[in-house]
């Protein structure tokens, strides 16, 4: 099917690894192949997230987090850039030594809540990051992350990739509330004691 696909190189160091993953986007559906036996399908129309596990073979969805406020420390500088084409605005995140610098623009071909659906603390901003710095402490040294988007292209790619395979079974989401085991079925009442 044809569908959009993010290229994200990340680069870390000190480590010096580099390492490349991709977001395809087709039929308001998403999803990042970086992660692998348990991942995530966002579902743009009814914005849902679904968590599907490979290994179990079960999924189940839920809402997408409702928007909270963005991180306190998350500050618009008003800097603008073109990046892949398009205009990008800065914004910076400094919580004690951690520093994030992201640069966010609008590609037609990227939903613009999609990045607001995959980190929660961000949904409110609309848009993709475009490059995405990040440095925090890291023993005697700095880790620094830098990822940043190399290509956005229309391409084939198989219709298996975002869907979940019919033979899995749908499960209830951890965290939803259940009756204690110990309650009464529905309908029946418990002798009183004394």
């Amino acid at each position: 099917m044809p569908a959009t696909v993010i290229t994200i190189r990340t680069n870390l160091q000190p480590l010096n690894r580099t390492i490349t993953h991709s977001i395809v986007i087709a039929n308001n559906r998403a999803r990042s192949d970086n992660e692998l036996d348990r991942w995530r399908l966002f579902n743009l129309d009814d914005n849902t997230i679904t968590y599907v596990d490979d290994l179990a073979k079960t999924y189940y969805t839920v809402p997408a987090s409702e928007a909270p406020p963005p991180p306190a420390a998350l500050v618009a500088t008003g800097a603008k850039r073109v990046l892949q084409g398009v205009q990008s605005a800065q914004y910076l995140i400094r919580v004690g030594a951690y520093q994030r610098e992201l640069w966010i623009g609008a590609p037609a071909s990227v939903p613009e809540q999609l990045f607001g659906m995959m980190n929660a603390e961000f949904a409110q901003i609309r848009g993709f990051p475009l490059i995405d710095h990040a440095e925090l402490p890291y023993g005697r040294s700095r880790m620094v992350v830098d990822n940043a988007v190399v290509k956005i292209e229309q391409k084939n790619v198989p219709l298996s990739l975002l869907n979940v395979r019919s033979e899995y079974k749908s499960v209830t989401a951890p965290g939803e509330s259940r009756p204690p085991a110990s309650s009464p079925q529905r309908g029946r009442s418990t002798p009183a004691t004394g």
